[in-house]
């Protein structure tokens, strides 16, 4: 039997709650009601043949509370005229919160409604769009608010969320309610106040103008000369990217590889510095602009990701060459072969030919499915000989 239920009709009226149209509608009170909720009714031969059964359909719906029926007349052939419930009309939003049970809750979502007129009546357009995820923050909305209040009067704040200094507020609340936070800033702040190139609750401090964690450059002194510790001819070192940029290091030759023992193990070379690379992290070279009048090598797996890292990183220097990374190296390794998890699929812009032809060949299977080759897997004195062909005279 298909006829509409009572269940139905509280499921229909679920689905207008979950997706907000109810809540807000406590709120901004639309003319919303009365809402006409058609119904499914018995046909000729259920009037004929199941008479008894349609009546009884009939009774349960005449006990819903809070609906009215709009009926119509059936004349049947066997049973004569039978007059049947055709719509069922929900008259008032009290009514479809009395059949939800939503009372309590529209309480709620309505003190909060109250407390933000009273405290910040700025954001009474937004949450008549989003009462819902309101009351889904009704144990913190006090606390949201004051974070909300404190950001329209400090734009941009430019200090680290650890230095926000409020009641009732610390480092860990902020960074556990990001995402209803950045919906309310976003609502409240003006455009210059928001920096749209960053987007993303991992993005928060730099999208709203807080400090966020320095990005940090590890190297290796290759070349004792160079070495900014008197003390120590080949230093380990790990700088801020400010920093970093201020090294007075311009026409010295530059070493990027991505693995750490790969970049631990790297022989001495005059003249330069060996940078740990560790992925898709370039923003941390960005400021160094000495890095320009520098020869850079880069090395990293022959695989689709480290080409694709080798890529990312000359958009910040064009100039950049790689080694190691070429069709011989991973034919000669072929016992080292090894699966790439997730391979890169998009198109890579700023490779040279020679890298072009390998990458393609590793998208496209033409070695076998997923191949890659590891850095640390090629023998050392391999490394030693292209460095002296690299480094030469």
């Amino acid at each position: 039997m298909t006829w509409t239920t009572q269940a139905d009709l509280r499921a229909h009226l679920e689905r207008l709650w979950k997706r907000g149209i109810l809540p807000n509608a406590l709120i901004i009170r639309t003319s919303l009601f009365p809402i006409a909720f058609p119904l499914r009714t018995p046909g000729a031969s259920d009037i004929t043949h199941r008479l008894p059964a349609v009546r009884e359909w009939v009774d349960t719906l005449k006990s819903i509370p809070h609906v009215k029926l709009i009926a119509h007349t059936v004349n049947n052939r066997a049973q004569g005229a039978q007059t049947l419930p055709q719509t069922i009309v929900i008259e008032t939003l009290e009514d479809a919160l009395a059949i939800l049970g939503k009372e309590d809750m529209a309480r709620q979502i309505m003190a909060l409604h109250d407390l933000t007129l009273q405290q910040a009546p700025f954001l009474q357009d937004w949450l008549s769009q989003n009462a819902l995820t309101a009351h889904r923050h009704a144990a913190e909305w006090q606390r949201l608010l004051t974070l909300t209040l404190w950001m329209k009067e400090n734009p941009s704040p430019n200090i680290y969320l650890r230095q926000v200094d409020l009641p009732g507020i610390h480092t860990k609340f902020i960074e556990q309610h990001k995402a209803i936070l950045s919906n309310l800033f976003q609502h409240t702040l003006p455009a210059q106040a928001v920096n749209a190139s960053y987007s993303g609750t991992a993005q928060f401090e730099s999208c709203y103008g807080f400090r966020t964690k320095p990005l940090r450059v590890r190297f290796r002194v290759l070349d004792a000369a160079l070495s900014p510790v008197p003390a120590c001819a080949h230093p380990d070192i790990t700088l801020d990217s400010e920093s970093f940029a201020a090294l007075p290091l311009s026409g010295c030759r530059i070493f990027i590889v991505e693995n750490e023992n790969c970049f631990l193990a790297f022989p001495l070379l005059e003249n330069a510095l060996v940078i740990f690379g560790a992925g898709y992290c370039w923003g941390s070279l960005k400021r160094a602009h000495w890095l320009r009048d520098c020869s850079v090598y880069y090395w990293g797996d022959i695989d689709t990701h480290g080409f694709g890292v080798l890529d990312q990183l000359r958009d910040i220097l064009p100039h950049t060459r790689s080694f190691l990374m070429d069709e011989q190296t991973f034919q000669t390794y072929r016992q080292f072969w090894d699966t790439e998890p997730t391979p890169v699929r998009r198109t890579l812009s700023r490779l040279t030919p020679s890298e072009q032809t390998i990458f393609t060949a590793l998208q496209s299977h033409r070695f076998g499915p997923n191949l890659r080759l590891e850095q640390e897997r090629i023998h050392f004195s391999d490394l030693q000989q292209v460095l002296d062909q690299l480094t030469g005279p």
